[in-house]
């Protein structure tokens, strides 16, 4: 007879969809350490190749999944039918979220500068936390909405509210629209499929839309990497893509839209910080408000009883 100790006890799904969420954005928000390697290397396409790595490494992941965890092959299949609707919507989240995502932010920073374009979408938290309940058929939860206010605002400092021509509002608007449709549009998805299964697809479904955008753009579409370049594309591809993605879409499997989005505060904070360590940022007063304001919108926005942590 086996008795539980509370140190057997296992982490509640809020507390694993905290922990997966905070890790997933803090591998993005430190990103920026590589960034610069890829200055000069033509975006749209170096997307393409990041996620073909990417989808690579993950659909090598399910295949072998069943092996390296001991379950016979002969029960399980990585590879499963899915219905029409989810099929559309894997397309649509794969062509917003992804595709178009960076084709926006491209095309919006010919117009403003890129605090604009981040100022934009760090509405995302607010939007998720009024739309995900909305589209789940739930009831709204004010104190994530509340949160996510706060988190908005933090970023919002962290980043630096810029003014911007007219002409950046709608590229603002839809880079805006393509970050919420990332985590909106996997919710329905995740009843059906697994954060693996759905990695993997969106992934692959993205390497042509990305690549004929890139034919059609009017820069450079092909261009062979230089042995920097090709580390900080599979730098990007294993961990900003196959690792982040793979834990954001379990946290979102485990705390629903609205209150992911609340952990979109956290890419800020990793981002600031990383700079504060590479040099590229500077100590400043509003920016430093703007994490403490981060954090504590993510605390306040998840509901009594259910924090990090609690059982």
């Amino acid at each position: 007879m086996t008795v539980a100790t509370p140190h057997s006890r296992p982490l509640s799904n809020t507390a694993t969809g905290s922990l997966t969420c905070t890790a997933a954005m803090t591998i993005v928000g430190t990103s920026i350490a590589v960034a610069p390697w890829l200055a000069d290397y033509p975006v749209l396409s170096g997307q393409a190749w990041r996620y073909l790595l990417a989808g690579l490494l993950l659909l090598l992941v399910l295949i072998a999944r069943p092996t390296l965890t001991g379950v016979s092959r002969s029960t399980v299949r990585p590879l499963r039918k899915v219905s029409p609707g989810t099929v559309l919507a894997l397309v649509a989240l794969a062509a917003t979220g992804l595709a178009a995502f960076n084709w926006l932010l491209i095309e919006g920073t010919r117009h403003a500068d890129p605090a604009f374009m981040a100022s934009m979408v760090g509405a995302t938290p607010l939007v998720l936390a009024l739309l995900g309940p909305w589209t789940s058929g739930l009831p709204l939860r004010l104190r994530t909405v509340i949160g996510s206010a706060i988190v908005m605002t933090g970023i919002l400092l962290v980043h630096g509210a810029t003014a911007a021509p007219l002409a950046a509002l709608p590229y603002g608007l839809g880079f805006l629209a393509c970050e919420v449709a990332f985590t909106l549009l996997a919710v329905p998805v995740l009843k059906e499929l697994t954060p693996l299964q759905l990695s993997t697809a969106v992934c692959f479904l993205a390497v042509p839309m990305l690549a004929a955008v890139s034919i059609a753009h009017p820069a450079p579409s092909l261009q062979i990497p230089t042995g920097t370049e090709a580390l900080a594309l599979l730098y990007m591809a294993v961990l900003t893509t196959a690792v982040a993605f793979l834990l954001w879409y379990s946290g979102v499997a485990r705390l629903g839209a609205d209150r992911a989005g609340l952990f979109c505060g956290v890419m800020p904070i990793a981002s600031y910080l990383a700079g504060l360590a590479l040099g590229s940022s500077v100590w400043a007063i509003p920016a430093l408000t703007g994490v403490v304001l981060c954090g504590l919108g993510i605390v306040t926005g998840l509901s009594p009883g259910e924090r990090p942590g609690t059982p």
